[in-house]
């Protein structure tokens, strides 16, 4: 096994895909998920809440990489803090890695205002962040 990632989002379309892979790479993986879920085939789940700020410092715990995938419509910033504040407090802070959309600064819909709030809430500091936008489909 490698070293421990954890995945918010990991229960939804593109987090199970990401899951997938890193499980097939053999990689030690984490799910933070809001219900409670049975471990398994080499996938911890772990409950808690980002927008609640419940249950992500044990989340964090011992990951190395955090791959946040978690979204929704409103709240998206703060819960983006929530998890920035809990992996900046463990004694090495894990990287980071937030997947965006491209094109979320032009667009005006409820879902891609919330993404760029959280991008805007992304860490300079306390953090070895790396952001990510997805390549365009146009190219």
């Amino acid at each position: 096994m490698t070293s421990r990632l954890l995945v918010t989002g990991g229960t939804g379309t593109l987090g199970r895909l990401v899951v997938g892979r890193l499980r097939a790479a053999d990689c030690d993986v984490r799910v933070l998920s809001r219900r409670s879920r049975a471990s398994g085939a080499g996938v911890e789940y772990v409950t808690g809440d980002l927008a609640k700020d419940e249950g992500i410092a044990s989340a964090v715990k011992g990951a190395s990489v955090i791959v946040h995938l978690a979204s929704e419509k409103k709240g998206d910033a703060e819960a983006t803090r929530n998890l920035v504040r809990a992996a900046s407090s463990q004694d090495r802070a894990p990287h980071l890695v937030y997947v965006s959309i491209v094109g979320v600064d032009s667009l005006s819909f409820g879902y891609f205002r919330a993404k760029l709030a959280s991008e805007r809430s992304w860490p300079t500091r306390d953090c070895r962040g790396r952001y990510c936008v997805p390549p365009s489909s146009t190219t």
